[in-house]
């Protein structure tokens, strides 16, 4: 038994799919198959009845559970001592979206230099379902991802929320109905804004459903002025005065004033993704990882 066969038990566990992880981990799918026979045998028990979909038996869930452990105690052997082999020169490598890195790690990456300044930082941005898979197979230190993760797998330290607010350029408040403060106190503010044009997320995801209900709410047909795949290409064009958008507070409150946006609560938006630093149970967490977590968590 070695940790290589650990590694293939454990993601084998998790996929309950042969071909997926022999991709995965580059490997045959008969070399995987063959692995897990000669380590069944070793142990002379089944870990997986070869059933359709496949499934894993009692013995094999204990041995997962102890497979994981005896790899985070490895993981944490070799990263200690790849910190006495380097020094002060140590690495720090944090998975992340592309729009969170953009408010959330400037101040957090200065922070770290002023403390460690040989660290080599590294920003993996990802998308959330990389990251998660990212973070499994131990290539951060932590990651920032939304709430809730399977908590049986991940330890996660809660964020401030990003909550959503109506960003809507100054030239353009004229073309909202009445009083400005009707947006805010008006159980459907929405409704004042038929006139004005939007920039939305793509239709599938969640933020375009969103803002595709509340316009079902206040009764309104949405002006799309572009459908854009990512967040930051939506704040761009607002802040370019060119279209109004409903977006993360965190995201935009820096650069709206300076811009001449105005950001407005909207009183029907329950909706808010609670964003958290996020690391695998048990795995060996570094001076650097920890000093960024408190950063990360202090920042906002």
């Amino acid at each position: 038994m070695n940790s290589r066969q650990l590694q293939y038990i454990v993601r084998l566990a998790e996929t309950l799919h042969f071909s997926q992880v022999a991709e995965e981990l580059n490997i045959s799918q008969p070399a995987l198959s063959k692995q897990v026979i000669h380590l069944e045998n070793e142990l002379g028990v089944k870990l997986f009845e070869r059933t359709t979909p496949l499934t894993i038996t009692d013995a094999g869930r204990f041995f997962v559970e102890k497979a994981r452990k005896l790899l985070m105690e490895e993981e944490l052997l070799l990263k200690t001592m790849e910190r006495y082999k380097s020094g002060d020169n140590g690495s720090l490598t944090i998975g992340i979206t592309p729009f969170r890195s953009l408010y959330l790690m400037p101040g957090a990456i200065k922070g770290l230099r002023e403390r460690f300044p040989q660290l080599k930082i590294s920003l993996a941005e990802q998308g959330l379902s990389r990251l998660q898979k990212g973070l499994l197979d131990g290539e951060y230190d932590f990651a920032i991802m939304n709430l809730p993760v399977d908590e049986t797998v991940f330890e996660a330290f809660p964020m401030e929320p990003d909550k959503l607010v109506l960003a809507v350029p100054d030239t353009l408040l004229p073309l909202i109905a009445g009083p400005h403060e009707d947006i805010i106190s008006s159980p459907k503010a929405l409704s004042a804004c038929a006139s004005l044009p939007f920039v939305a997320l793509t239709p599938e995801q969640e933020m375009r459903k969103l803002f595709d209900r509340l316009c079902a709410i206040a009764g309104i047909e949405p002006q799309l002025f572009a459908e854009v795949t990512g967040v930051t290409t939506a704040r761009q064009i607002v802040l370019e005065g060119l279209a109004a958008s409903l977006l993360p507070r965190l995201f935009i409150e820096n650069e709206a004033k300076q811009n001449h946006v105005t950001l407005f609560e909207l009183p029907e938006v329950s909706y808010s993704r609670q964003p958290a630093v996020v690391i695998r149970r048990g795995q060996y967490v570094s001076e650097y990882a920890r000093y960024a977590m408190d950063l990360l968590l202090r920042q906002i």
